[in-house]
């Protein structure tokens, strides 16, 4: 069994704290006479962890990059690591960090100075899904079978996930968290979050910037913000005002737990005083009481889930039967577009070119002319027969080269194991053609796909992600 470890970093900007952490992970090629060859992570070892910083700020909306490079440099120094030895992690901006003006330009600036396979990201969705893999809730949910919500509550947002057996199965985010309102310590208000100015009308409450207020106002806002979370989650209520983009709620947990800044607070004594509620310039620790007194469970990781989430979980490493016709590797960035395989009964030729063809149409209008210029994502796969293998390449290379005309290189993703044999087919059909083609990839939460360099055998290892911004 071929076995090598890599070095992952996580990096998290978040509303109120940036914080970083080293990992190894163990990647082994895993093969027997009864199984197909397939490479997995077996084991994950967080290295380092550094200290958790105040997200530095040129002003409110704009992020200080030089002081955020600055501090990547001085805690690469500090874990011992050169950016020749990074090979995996992310770089994530969350919460109402990730509506800052240059959050976009920034995540991608800090990804070329991270390591040559580190993922740029920001995005409600994709925060809440590292959240929950580094808090603990997939793992428990894989374990007891139930569906299991983390709450990743920090300065600007909860990021909710929904997992059962392993894998999380819904996402959404609300507007709250602990720095949506901010106050010095003789309890004068210095921020009120437009987010918040809605809610608060509607159960008739008044908060404003100036304003002095008392323990019970602050007490009970926080009490209707956590209770509102609960409430949603819990599918109590259909709809909220906090909700940061529309969303229908679909399953119903079993197991409430909280991670995040405000999940760290939990453990700690209720504030009796504006001054001890202010200790932080916030509302986090009365935020964090009331979450406690309305029975949730605090996560076994709280304030660096999404940190580790990013760092240990987020890589994940394609199936060894893989094919690779170019040299190109490492490559970031590459847009999925997904094509149903099968949505009839049998397999049908002609309806899934028309798929394909509409598909890759609109691919080429959106995506710039780079090159791989997307990724061709192959789901509903049923049983292939050679045949059927060889009709599928001849409309894939077909269509590709018709849409993206100057294209080198072709990347097809698949969920089976069948790339091997689905890449030399199209590798016959287009001898001009580059070809990629991975199995063993769930795409299923994930817009872009970073490609690295193989990891044991011919695995490459593989980060599938979201580059959403909000706005």
């Amino acid at each position: 069994m071929l076995q090598k470890w890599i070095t992952s970093i996580g990096l998290d900007i978040g509303t109120s704290t940036t914080k970083l952490i080293v990992s190894k992970l163990l990647i082994a090629n895993q093969q027997n006479q009864f199984t197909l060859p397939g490479c997995q992570i077996i084991d994950r070892r967080v290295t380092y962890a550094s200290s958790i910083y105040t997200t530095p700020m040129l002003n409110d909306v704009e992020i200080d990059v030089q002081r955020l490079t600055v501090l990547l440099e001085q805690e690469y120094k500090n874990a011992g690591i050169s950016l020749d030895q990074v090979e995996a992690g992310a770089v994530i901006i969350t919460g109402e960090t990730a509506r800052k003006q240059n959050a976009e330009s920034i995540v991608h600036y800090l990804a070329e100075h991270a390591g040559d396979f580190v993922v740029a990201t920001a995005g409600a969705d994709l925060e809440g899904i590292l959240a929950a893999k580094g808090s603990g809730a997939i793992e428990r949910s894989a374990e007891t079978n139930a569906v299991i919500a983390n709450i990743d509550v920090g300065g600007g947002t909860a990021n909710i996930a929904l997992c059962q057996n392993g894998k999380v199965i819904e996402t959404f985010t609300l507007h709250v968290g602990g720095r949506l309102i901010r106050l010095n310590s003789d309890g004068f208000v210095t921020y009120v979050s437009s987010h918040l100015t809605e809610f608060l009308k509607n159960n008739y409450l008044v908060l404003q910037e100036g304003e002095k207020a008392t323990f019970e106002k602050l007490s009970s806002i926080c009490q209707l913000l956590a209770e509102e979370t609960v409430n949603y989650v819990k599918a109590l209520n259909q709809n909220s005002s906090l909700l940061v983009s529309p969303h229908t709620r679909s399953s119903i947990p079993e197991t409430i737990m909280v991670s995040g800044g405000v999940g760290a607070m939990m453990e700690k004594q209720k504030p009796k005083t504006v001054k001890e509620v202010a200790i932080h310039g916030d509302v986090g620790p009365l935020l964090a009481y009331h979450f406690q007194s309305i029975q949730v469970s605090q996560a076994a990781e709280t304030t660096r889930a999404t940190v580790i989430g990013a760092g240990m979980q987020n890589t994940e490493v394609s199936g060894s039967t893989v094919y690779i016709g170019s040299k190109r590797l490492p490559l970031k960035n590459i847009p999925i577009v997904e094509i149903p395989v099968q949505q009839e009964e049998k397999w049908n030729p002609q309806l899934f070119q028309e798929r394909a063809r509409a598909s890759c149409m609109q691919a080429s209008t959106i995506f710039s002319a780079e090159d791989p210029p997307a990724a061709i994502a192959l789901s509903h796969f049923p049983y292939c027969s050679y045949k059927m293998l060889q009709e599928l390449a001849k409309i894939i290379s077909a269509e590709f080269i018709d849409c993206f005309k100057g294209a080198k290189c072709l990347v097809v993703l698949c969920e089976q194991d069948i790339a091997k044999a689905l890449g030399q087919a199209l590798a016959k059909q287009r001898k001009e053609l580059e070809i990629i083609c991975l199995d063993q990839i769930d795409f299923t939460h994930g817009d872009y796909i970073d490609l690295g360099l193989p990891v044991a055998g011919e695995a490459i290892s593989v980060s599938v992600k979201t580059l959403a911004f909000s706005s």
